[in-house]
């Protein structure tokens, strides 16, 4: 278990991932905060920092379980959005999200597919097969999903 400051292809996987939503996206979520790396069980999290937590000697971030906002994890040289990663991306565009009604959240919430008639909004640019984010009707992320339709 580590954290670490993201390397300089970890950092770029991530902030195109957002720069491939929305140009300027991946300076609006990210603002002061860094990208760093918590390593755990295998896994490669990309979480977002401060630069405080990026400055504190090494030896203090030896065997540091968490640290910052974890919003995907990096795996085979990719980046892969994860539930919080998809909240703050849903508050700053609405590229690759889908807005649904009250009761088809409340659907999702336990597991159930989204039927297009319970779509009051989606981005027109996404097609058959695209990964997207699942809103509320007041905008909030609930999940990810895949366009079937």
């Amino acid at each position: 278990m580590s954290l670490r400051k993201a390397t300089r292809d970890e950092e770029t996987e991530v902030l195109a991932f957002f720069e491939g939503l929305e140009g300027g996206l991946a300076d609006r979520i990210t603002g002061r905060h860094q990208v760093v790396v918590v390593e755990r069980d295998g896994i490669a999290f990309a979480n977002l920092a401060t630069p405080e937590l990026v400055s504190l000697p090494p030896e203090l971030l030896e065997g540091c379980e968490g640290g910052g906002l974890a919003i995907g994890v990096l795996e085979d040289d990719q980046f892969h959005l994860d539930l919080q990663g998809a909240v703050l991306a849903a508050r700053h565009t609405k590229h690759q999200t889908i807005r649904v009604t009250e009761h088809a959240a409340r659907l999702f919430l336990y597991g159930r597919n989204v039927l297009a008639e319970s779509i009051d909004w989606a981005d027109p640019g996404l097609g058959k097969g695209d990964a997207c984010i699942v809103c509320n009707p007041r905008g909030e992320a609930m999940g990810l999903g895949i366009v079937h339709g």
